[in-house]
């Protein structure tokens, strides 16, 4: 099947997550997040069709930023895959091309941490967008993506005017809104860019490949955007109100994620009526919620500032990039951005009660069908 091509960089919305290290060190909830589905790893592997003449297994992760949680992914389909044989494995982390390879790189060359300590496993990067296909047609045994799709392929529209996320607020409480429309054209871009991903990946993977996709979500009662995106805008208003930042510039930027709840996850590949659904089927699907650890500590031991310095550099290590490219331009715009974060430091050790925060992720496991 022949697709619409994403630009691999031209459109990206982000050039990636915060690195030299960064995104690593302050990316524990997304690990948490990643963790609670190893299970569903395992049980892919369990009913993967090997290949019958011992060769090689290909097992990719989209969006692995500077890899930390990747390889641990790739440890434990490696863990998985040894219960069924002992083919040589080859593990592919994908991303875009700016995103920071270094540490990955140093780990899969030094083969230092696990899976690189196993000489049959055989580590490599792929960089594009993971709206395009990267790989050869039915190519790949298992594919998995973690908290990137929540990424939109492309901007729908120039600005937002009174929020920061296109989802608009999540609780009455607080400031700012998204209108009916403006949000209708932000889930049927986020519906397409889902549709587009699955497509590239049906591609890629063999009849009875596994795909497993989790992204931050949203259940009836709470999302993960819930305080975090709030704090984010209060502390970007605040710089509008000093004049840091024009009102212009906050309109034209806008955090360019859309956070889907499970019925919106499952829709494309749903056997009642979907789109896919002649290329995956269902295995499961949840949406849970995960402990965060410095929501945790924060209940035990009150360190208002060991919170807020926790939680802010948590979202910075995901937000800096999209809102270092929209204020680009900007004087001294590296101080700038310390200032934004640094507010949202201070509106939390002002008041923490404010800014409550929980994971919520959704996710499903699917097989690539037979005849399609």
């Amino acid at each position: 099947m022949t697709e619409k091509a994403h630009p691999s960089q031209q459109h990206a919305t982000t050039t990636g997550m915060k690195g030299k290290g960064f995104y690593n060190k302050n990316s524990t909830p997304q690990q948490a997040t990643i963790a609670y589905v190893y299970p569903w790893l395992h049980e892919a592997m369990a009913s993967l069709p090997m290949p019958n003449d011992g060769s090689l297994l290909r097992f990719v992760d989209y969006g692995c930023s500077e890899g930390a949680n990747s390889m641990q992914i790739m440890a434990q389909l490696t863990k998985a895959a040894r219960q069924r044989g002992s083919n040589s494995i080859q593990t592919i982390h994908s991303d875009l091309p700016s995103n920071d390879y270094s540490t990955l790189l140093n780990a899969i060359g030094n083969r230092a941490q696990p899976p690189y300590t196993d000489p049959t496993v055989f580590g490599s990067i792929v960089g594009g967008s993971m709206f395009n296909q990267l790989l050869p047609p039915s190519s790949t045994h298992l594919a998995t993506s973690f908290n990137a799709t929540v990424f939109l392929s492309e901007r729908p529209l120039e600005r937002l005017p009174d929020y920061v996320l296109p989802n608009g607020p999540s609780l009455a409480t607080e400031k700012g809104s998204v209108s009916a429309q403006d949000k209708e054209n932000f889930e049927k871009q986020a519906a397409y860019d889902l549709e587009t991903f699955l497509k590239a990946r049906a591609n890629e993977l063999e009849p009875g490949g596994k795909l497993l996709l989790q992204t931050v979500g949203r259940n009836e009662h709470v999302s993960t955007a819930d305080g975090i995106v709030n704090l984010f805008n209060l502390s970007l208003l605040d710089h509008v109100a000093n004049h840091s930042i024009s009102q212009d510039a906050y309109e034209r930027y806008y955090h360019p994620v859309y956070i889907r709840n499970l019925e919106q996850l499952t829709a494309p590949v749903n056997p009642e009526g979907g789109s896919l659904s002649h290329l995956f089927t269902i295995d499961k699907a949840e949406c849970y919620e995960t402990p965060v650890s410095f929501v945790d500590q924060y209940k035990q031991d009150n360190d208002a500032s060991a919170y807020a310095q926790q939680m802010v550099n948590f979202y910075r290590a995901f937000t800096e990039a999209p809102l270092q490219a929209a204020l680009s331009g900007t004087p001294n715009l590296s101080e700038l951005l310390d200032s934004i974060y640094a507010r949202g430091e201070e509106r939390i050790r002002e008041a923490p009660h404010l800014y409550d925060f929980h994971f919520i992720s959704v996710a499903m496991l699917l097989t690539r069908t037979e005849n399609s």
